[in-house]
C-alpha cells in the first residue's frame, strides 16, 4: 500500500476552456495520467469513467481548491526537477527497471515515506527504463545532450479532511464510561449535547476518546450515551482513503436497533 497516495476518488478542480484540455477517450486512469506527465505544465489530472466516450481524461494547468466529481479519480503531477538529481550514495534508494515514468512514481510512493524524488530514463535515455529513487536532491547533473530523462518531487494526495477536521477528545466517550446522559446534536440543549461535539463534520477520534470508532459491538448505555454507537464495517485500509461506513446503535434490546451512513 502506497504511504504517499498518488490519486484520490471522488475530488477534482475546477476546469476552465481556454486554459484546461480534455481528451476523450481515454480507457484507462494510468492512461490519463501518463497523458498528463507528457503534456509540458500539466499540474493535474481527473480520470473519468464514460460510457459514451470510453472515459475522459482532463488536464489542468493550475489546481486550486477541490470539488466533487462522480465516477472519477484525480492525481497531481510531480513538481518537475531540471536535470537529474545528484545525490550521495546514501541518498539513492534503490535503481530499478521500470516500465514508464508513471511506474517509476509509483515505485518512488512505495518506499514507506522515504522517497521524495525520482530519475526515470525513458527509452531513448543512455539508461532506458531505468527508475532512480532518492530520499533527497539537493543537487543536480546537467543532462544538457542525454534525452528522455525526467526528474521530479513527488505529491502526496491526501483529500483537504485529512487535514482540516474537528476532534472528539472527550473521556466520556470511552466505551468504559457508563454515564448516559450526552447526545451528538447541533441543538443547543444544556447537560445534553456532548462537550466536544461541533456539528456535523469531519472528526478525528483522538486524546482521551480513543484513536478509533470501535468495530466491535459496544454495550449499550455507555460511551456517555443511551445509544451508543459502533461500526459495523471496517475503517479504511489505504492512506488518504474515503470509505463509505455504517454506525450501528444499541438499545436494550437489540445490539444494531438503527443505523446511521457516514465516510
Amino acid at each position: 500500500i502506497p504511504q504517499c497516495p498518488l490519486s484520490v476518488p471522488g475530488l477534482t478542480w475546477e476546469f476552465k476552456d481556454g486554459r484546461d484540455q480534455a481528451i476523450m477517450a481515454i480507457p484507462t486512469r494510468d492512461m490519463c495520467y501518463l497523458e498528463c506527465l507528457n503534456t509540458a505544465g500539466c499540474a493535474g489530472a481527473t480520470w473519468q469513467l464514460n460510457d459514451i466516450a470510453e472515459g475522459i481524461c482532463f488536464l489542468f494547468k493550475e489546481i486550486e481548491e477541490y470539488q466533487p466529481c462522480h465516477f472519477c479519480e484525480s492525481a497531481k503531477a510531480p513538481l518537475p526537477v531540471n536535470d537529474v538529481c545528484n545525490a550521495p550514495e546514501d541518498k539513492i534508494l534503490d535503481i530499478q527497471d521500470t516500465k514508464n515514468e508513471l511506474d517509476c512514481i509509483d515505485r518512488c510512493a512505495r518506499k514507506s515515506g522515504e522517497c521524495q524524488f525520482y530519475s526515470y530514463f525513458g527509452e531513448e535515455s543512455i539508461l532506458p527504463n531505468k527508475c532512480m529513487l532518492f530520499k533527497s536532491c539537493e543537487d543536480v547533473t546537467n543532462a544538457e545532450g542525454c534525452p528522455d530523462i525526467h526528474s521530479g518531487e513527488i505529491q502526496c494526495f491526501m483529500p483537504p479532511q485529512c487535514s482540516d477536521y474537528k476532534v472528539l477528545d472527550h473521556f466520556t466517550r470511552k466505551n468504559t464510561f457508563r454515564q448516559f446522559h450526552l447526545c451528538d446534536t447541533n441543538d443547543n440543549i444544556e447537560n445534553i449535547a456532548s462537550p466536544d461535539w461541533d456539528e456535523d463534520g469531519w472528526y478525528r477520534v483522538k486524546g482521551e476518546a480513543g484513536s478509533y470508532i470501535p468495530e466491535y459491538e459496544v454495550p449499550f448505555q455507555s460511551c456517555g450515551t443511551v445509544h451508543s454507537g459502533y461500526l459495523k464495517d471496517t475503517h479504511p485500509v489505504m492512506y488518504g482513503e474515503t470509505k463509505n461506513a455504517t454506525v450501528c446503535f444499541t438499545d436494550a434490546d437489540e445490539p444494531c436497533a438503527f443505523e446511521k451512513e457516514i465516510q
